[in-house]
């Protein structure tokens, strides 16, 4: 008797375990693409073309209107960094952190020399309250015993830029409250020396 239900009990176990595959419909694997971001979007531009579309997607992921930005150079550098793994230290492609990707994205837009550490950094700006922040503004927070130490770029739109331990360079959104919770403040360039 035991056999015949457990018999029962597997077939049945089988047959839902068919509808549900039959219910699923197949999904492909996303196939990843590298496109790179075009320089400037003509109005007669084809809206199709995949570089235009990823430069729109993302303009309507920040929530930002790329077309109005003052400064497109600051987001073509930043979709060309995004997923670049973090490294201690590190300053390359390879793997980059948080100080070291602010650094050279400021040396790059804004022709500014900044120090290596955020620290350092935020000594070198005016502090800036979270409200008042505008793109270009550098974010700091207290993570690890209550100093600064990390930074990143503001974008707009509560949106920052910079290099995270766990993701690598990402965007990230100041509400979110991780950020919300180790916020320091946000400081705005002081610029000193010219690259």
């Amino acid at each position: 008797m035991k056999y015949f239900l457990t018999l029962i009990l597997v077939l049945s176990l089988c047959f839902s375990v068919q509808a549900r595959k039959k219910q699923r419909p197949h999904r492909k694997k996303a196939v990843k693409r590298s496109y790179s971001i075009p320089r400037k979007i003509e109005k007669d531009q084809d809206v199709l073309d995949p570089d235009t579309l990823r430069f729109l997607y993302h303009s309507q992921k920040t929530g930002i209107d790329l077309d109005t930005t003052s400064n497109l150079n600051l987001y073509y550098l930043m979709y060309n960094w995004v997923g670049t793994p973090y490294q201690f230290g590190g300053s390359t492609k390879n793997g980059i952190d948080c100080s070291g990707f602010t650094k050279m994205l400021v040396e790059e837009i804004y022709k500014i020399n900044l120090t290596r550490d955020s620290r350092s950094m935020y000594k070198q700006c005016n502090p800036v309250a979270k409200s008042a922040l505008k793109e270009g503004d550098l974010v700091f927070f207290n993570i690890a015993r209550g100093q600064i130490s990390h930074v990143g770029v503001y974008l707009g739109n509560n949106k920052f830029i910079h290099s995270s331990t766990q993701k690598g360079v990402i965007m990230s959104d100041l509400r979110e409250g991780y950020y919300k919770r180790y916020f320091y403040k946000g400081g705005r360039l002081i610029p000193i020396e010219k690259k």
